[in-house]
């Protein structure tokens, strides 16, 4: 009975150097090559209008200026609403509607009230200034993972603050 078991444990050593030796040569899943830049942390829009609005969500932002996604949560993580473009078009989903625009300006209209720059929101995340009429940036607290942008032109003002995950 003891050389049964013996032979046993034998063989299953066996068989496992044998499948360590087999994972040692197995070939390494593809490293991705995506250099999709992503975002995270939290947003918060004033309109400067009679009365006041505003509003902040937490937010990721994901891809370019020329395609990409930005999804807006509330405190507890539920989706919001999600912005989603291509240079084709862009769409927004809020709940179960669903809206298609050939372009993203105007769907950042319906959902903020306002003209929201996020195709130059990439260029501010990294420090850079982008041109965008009626728009300034304040890069001063970014090594913070801070950045304010108001935009003077055209009425009503607005605020926007970012503030980023670390």
């Amino acid at each position: 009975m003891k050389r049964n078991a013996l032979q046993r444990r034998a063989w299953l050593c066996v068989c496992g150097f044998g499948m360590l030796a087999l994972a040692g040569c197995a070939t390494p899943p593809p490293q991705a090559t995506d250099t999709t830049t992503f975002w995270s942390g939290r947003l918060a829009l004033q309109l400067l209008s009679t009365p006041p609005q505003s509003w902040s969500a937490s937010f990721e932002l994901q891809g370019s200026a020329e395609q990409g996604q930005m999804t807006l949560l509330s405190p507890i993580g539920t989706t919001l609403a999600r912005l989603s473009w291509t240079p084709q078009a862009a769409w927004l989903e809020q709940g179960q509607d669903k809206t298609e625009s050939s372009n993203l300006q105007s769907l950042s209209q319906r959902l903020t009230g306002t003209d929201l720059p996020i195709a130059a929101l990439f260029q501010w995340l990294e420090g850079k200034a982008a041109d965008v009429p009626g728009w300034q940036v304040d890069f001063s607290a970014r090594p913070e993972g801070r950045l304010t942008a108001r935009r003077s032109t055209p009425a009503p003002e607005a605020v926007l603050r970012v503030l980023l995950d670390r």
